[in-house]
């Protein structure tokens, strides 16, 4: 039988599966209600649907740069856990034990076998702020995220703007979308 996380787990994933914003809080208070945890519903300066996980962390969001090159791969090329997976093949991150994160690194989660899932920065007090698919952008605890999101969360050094836009340039490169 599954315990008590892995339930709060299963009906967080509910959340970001929900068809529109208008739902969101209602099932974030119904989740707080079976199953107490410090997830925080945060106002999102962007349309949910505009933007990725991914996109959030390294301040893509709203970047025409970025969108001119992820519009040209028709989205095949986009800031998601791919675009990180490549980094941390590529040695880009540098990653940090979790009680050195500071405020605005990455937090990076991944499933059994290693892939990358989700990505979220760090906030002070072993917080986590991220953005859930179609489930708006939280601020929650470390394992307060859904089932789909992995079992493992590293922690890394956060890049400048200025890097990540380079890094996603070559990624997009690699793939004959520049």
């Amino acid at each position: 039988m599954a315990g008590p996380d892995y339930r709060l787990r299963r009906r967080l994933e509910e959340i970001t599966e929900a068809q529109d914003e208008s739902q969101y809080l209602a099932m974030t208070v119904s989740v707080a209600r079976d199953f107490p945890n410090t997830i925080v519903l945060l106002d999102s300066p962007y349309p949910i649907q505009r933007y990725t996980c991914v996109m959030h962390v390294f301040e893509f969001t709203g970047k025409t740069e970025y969108e001119a090159i992820a519009r040209r791969g028709f989205n095949v090329v986009f800031a998601g856990p791919t675009f990180v997976q490549w980094l941390l093949e590529k040695g880009s991150l540098t990653e940090v034990a979790e009680h050195e994160a500071r405020d605005g690194d990455l937090i990076v989660y991944s499933d059994d076998h290693g892939r990358v899932k989700h990505a979220g920065l760090t906030r002070p007090g072993r917080r986590v702020e991220s953005k859930w698919g179609k489930g708006g952008l939280f601020e929650h605890g470390v394992f307060e995220v859904p089932v789909s999101y992995g079992n493992n969360a590293r922690f890394f050094s956060n890049m400048s703007y200025k890097e990540a836009f380079r890094q996603f340039g070559c990624f997009a490169r690699e793939r004959g979308m520049l």
